[in-house]
């Protein structure tokens, strides 16, 4: 029994060694065009639907690691934009935010020739950088006020296609869709959450 378990052991390690031997490094550099709103539920309990969306972008660099079988695992460090609208009477509301965000995911990509479709599940943890909200052109610092929380954190969803140019070199291109889990209302009275629809265009470089 004890042999059995020693030359599993040691079929482990070889299968890990091999495995190490023929993973990619890469490095990725992405931009992306994103729709931007939250999900806000008033003191009552009432889920608000009526924000517009806002339009912005964002861009990250990030690092790739792919094993043989096609599993991968990106980190990613980048900057996006996020807010939303609301018409209120006859106010009208606009938030502008901006963060730091880092991601860390695991993924899976399926490769037939010179093209590859994958998909990938990333937490993500942001800082804020800016907020202002604008009313009746009106703008005030709420981040400076404490109005929103300065840290915000959920999951991205990315699925997607990239497309060898050479052995060092791809192209791809990843479907977005970012949900916040953290309340950004400091008030404890209500809860918004960020979430986010977007399309990112980038280039990986192997290693």
């Amino acid at each position: 029994m004890k042999l059995i378990n020693k030359i599993l052991v040691g079929i482990c390690l070889l299968a890990g060694v091999s495995t190490a031997s023929l993973a990619q490094h890469s490095v990725t550099v992405d931009v992306s065009q994103n729709i931007t709103n939250f999900s806000f539920t008033n003191s009552a309990g009432e889920a608000i639907k009526d924000y517009n969306p806002a339009y912005s972008g964002s861009y990250a660099l990030g690092y790739r690691y792919s094993m043989e079988n096609g599993l991968f695992f990106p980190a990613k460090l980048g900057m996006r934009k996020a807010g939303a609208s609301y018409i209120y009477d006859t106010s009208n509301y606009i938030w502008d935010l901006r963060y730091a965000d880092a991601r860390l995911g695991v993924g899976y990509n399926y490769s037939f020739g010179e093209f590859a479709v994958h998909a990938s599940v990333s937490g993500y943890y942001a800082f804020l950088l800016k907020a202002n909200q604008v009313i009746n052109n009106e703008h005030y610092d709420i981040k400076e006020s404490g109005q929103i929380s300065n840290n915000d954190f959920g999951v991205f969803i990315s699925p997607g296609v990239n497309y060898s140019v050479s052995e060092h070199i791809s192209l791809f291109l990843d479907l977005n869709y970012m949900m916040g889990l953290q309340n950004l209302e400091t008030s404890g009275e209500q809860e918004s959450a960020n979430k986010l629809f977007g399309a990112s265009v980038g280039v990986a470089f192997t290693l």
